[in-house]
């Protein structure tokens, strides 16, 4: 009797190891649509600091508490650009996990100082509202590339993508500020209770109500704890899901943060790594592409001549050429700048799809593609009436029968 013998023929490693799909989001995160995608939103989010600037400081210039942002060492003055050199300065930006998120976090702390004036806390407020308008849209179309391309390994064209993002564009916007409406609705009765601390008699009052306040406490820390963790993954879960709406972006993504906390950890230290790599490689590419171009026409123009293009005012023609130069040289700059959001809503969009596979056990096919009911349903079934004068006349028989 012959014995059958199993042979592996092929290993599925997106089912054995399926966080493995974390390490295709540096691949996707520099194609041409994600990366023009982050480009654009990247250009227009200075713009809301410098018309916060304008209206509630009085000047256009940024205060000091502005946001770290890697590009102003760019645009400093020539003897800070004499003293640092632009690579050591893009080599040292910080990862770009923890760039991104302080970018969107940074605005809304700030606004919590108890120092600020009324104009500053408008300022920091406006900015990151400003930031959450403009990556709710470009964040969006992102996110929704990746969930169908990673999820179902299909492409999205980037046309599809920024339509999909404009009509969700409501709840992108609304989700991040869901869990802050049970905040406020927590927070009524303690100032109620704050209100009858006021008097002698209502500290009383307040200190046999204290554990009920603590309770309301307890029920705002969890909310904010999850808003901070979880708020990456609602903009991917409103690409993904077919009713994706603020309320499933805040469920989902609570639920699997608490449910997963290790995993999530787990995924995001890998991510921050892969990401602090990729930042170090997309870094030294723009200014090798810069460094080349100068060393090329060297040969023509002369050091001495190229020495002039980075640092120095000048008028007139060679003003404008050199004008002209260190605009498109900021651009590739600015591009690579913008691989630091690409890659953030891309690597988050691989994590949201392996946690929830971890924790509602979907398949990271189950992503919602507008065009599912068209292709996998019947055809339509052709009307059985004919008119009365093709129809055959059975009510008279032939005399033969």
């Amino acid at each position: 009797m012959t014995e059958e013998v199993g042979v592996v023929r092929r290993v599925v490693w997106r089912e054995i190891l399926p966080w493995l799909i974390i390490f295709r989001a540096f691949r996707l995160s520099v194609s041409l649509p994600v990366l023009s995608l982050a480009t654009v939103g990247w250009l227009l989010t200075p713009v809301g600091s410098q018309i916060a600037a304008a209206v509630f400081l009085g000047n256009s210039e940024a205060p000091t508490t502005e946001w770290a942002t890697p590009l102003n060492d760019f645009v400093a003055d020539s003897e800070t650009l004499q003293a640092i050199p632009v690579v050591s300065t893009m080599a040292s930006t910080s990862n770009p996990i923890v760039h991104v998120y302080q970018h969107f976090t940074d605005p809304f702390v700030q606004f919590f100082d108890r120092s600020n004036t009324v104009r500053e806390s408008a300022y920091h407020l406006f900015r990151g509202l400003w930031s959450i308008a403009i990556w709710s849209l470009f964040a969006g179309a992102i996110t929704r590339i990746a969930t169908v391309q990673l999820g179902r390994e299909e492409r999205v064209d980037l046309r599809s993508a920024i339509v999909y993002a404009t009509r969700q564009y409501g709840w992108s916007f609304v989700a991040p500020f869901f869990p802050l409406f049970g905040v406020l609705f927590a927070s009524l009765p303690l100032i109620v209770l704050g209100f009858i601390m006021r008097s002698d008699v209502g500290m009383i009052v307040a200190g046999v109500a204290w554990p009920f306040a603590l309770i309301g406490g307890l029920v705002m820390t969890i909310l904010l704890l999850g808003l901070l963790a979880g708020w990456p993954l609602m903009w991917p879960t409103i690409s993904s899901e077919e009713h994706g709406d603020a309320f499933e972006a805040f469920s989902r993504s609570f639920s699997y943060v608490f449910q997963r906390p290790l995993q999530y950890i787990f995924y995001l230290l890998l991510a921050t790594l892969i990401g602090g790599l990729g930042w170090v490689l997309v870094s030294h590419v723009s200014e090798a592409v810069i460094e080349l171009t100068f060393y090329g026409t060297s040969w023509g123009a002369t050091n001495e001549r190229i020495d002039l293009v980075p640092f120095g005012e000048y008028t007139g023609s060679l003003g404008t050429g050199v004008g002209l130069i260190r605009l498109f040289d900021g651009f590739v700059r600015i591009v690579a700048m913008a691989f630091n959001f690409s890659y953030f809503f891309c690597v988050l969009t691989a994590i949201y799809l392996v946690l929830r596979r971890d924790v509602d056990k979907s398949d990271f096919d189950e992503v919602f593609v507008e065009d599912d009911k068209v292709t996998y349903s019947l055809p339509p079934l052709e009307s059985a009436t004919v008119s009365g004068s093709d129809s055959p006349d059975t009510s008279t028989v032939s005399a033969d029968e």
